[in-house]
């Protein structure tokens, strides 16, 4: 068989730092994480009964659980998740910013009425900078244009197919890559690891007109069958030990 795959290819594709900064940025959100706080909200039907609540949660009558139960709800309905500040009103996000962890504040006024919030947890700012995520994004970009250099390709491979060239003929004419393979059906190694390429081998004939085909990573390969060894009894010497 021949082949090619984008990681074959990598190292020979050269990035431009600058197609790196620019992915970055474009990721920014994923890299760059403000400050954000896990955050339960409870909105009550008027201002009078939400301060009632805060202030018997306070005094230490009735628990947050205990006052969502009271609402009709469970405590799932109230969960925001981890909230950042801009995801809040502006009243509400400095409250339940300054506040410690396990504290209920309000009433603040939300799109819903009035609500209520416990703040459960500080998750403290996360940055990874462009320098410790540059040789993941290098790979990322690098693996792209190998990719387009492997699709590019396609249509000469299949020319050369065409005109009847093997995989020997490929290795020599192109950047595929020549091997052999003894393969069966517990062979897993190498270009065996793709499924794709143990379909097409059970599947292969002797005689077959060889056919470029397609790896989910953007690879390709082309295979041609040279024999079949039969089942055989392995001779009792060989296995002796395992016997």
């Amino acid at each position: 068989y021949a082949w090619l795959t984008p990681e074959m290819l990598a190292d020979q594709v050269t990035v431009d730092d600058a197609d790196i900064e620019a992915l970055y940025q474009s990721r920014i959100d994923d890299f760059v994480q403000e400050e954000r706080r896990l955050t339960e909200r409870l909105v009550f039907a008027d201002t009078d009964a939400a301060e009632a609540a805060v202030a018997a949660i306070s005094s230490g009558d009735l628990t947050f659980e205990q006052a969502v139960e009271a609402r009709g709800l469970a405590i799932s309905d109230t969960d925001l998740g981890d909230v950042a500040r801009g995801d809040l009103p502006d009243d509400a996000a400095a409250a339940v910013f300054d506040a410690a962890p396990g504290t209920v504040v309000g009433p603040f006024e939300s799109r819903t009425g009035p609500a209520i919030f416990r703040m459960n947890a500080v998750l403290a700012a996360q940055e990874v900078t462009l320098e410790d995520a540059a040789p993941d994004l290098r790979d990322e970009l690098a693996a792209d244009t190998a990719r387009r250099i492997i699709a590019d390709q396609g249509p000469v491979i299949a020319d050369y197919l065409a005109g009847g060239q093997g995989p020997e003929d490929l290795a020599d004419n192109t950047e595929l890559v020549l091997d052999t393979i003894d393969w069966t059906p517990q062979t897993t190694d190498g270009i065996a690891a793709y499924d794709g390429f143990r379909d097409a081998a059970a599947a292969a004939r002797e005689g077959d007109f060889p056919q470029l085909q397609e790896l989910p990573d953007g690879g390709v390969f082309v295979l041609r069958l040279d024999g079949v060894t039969p089942p055989a009894l392995r001779p009792l010497d060989e296995v002796r030990d395992q016997v």
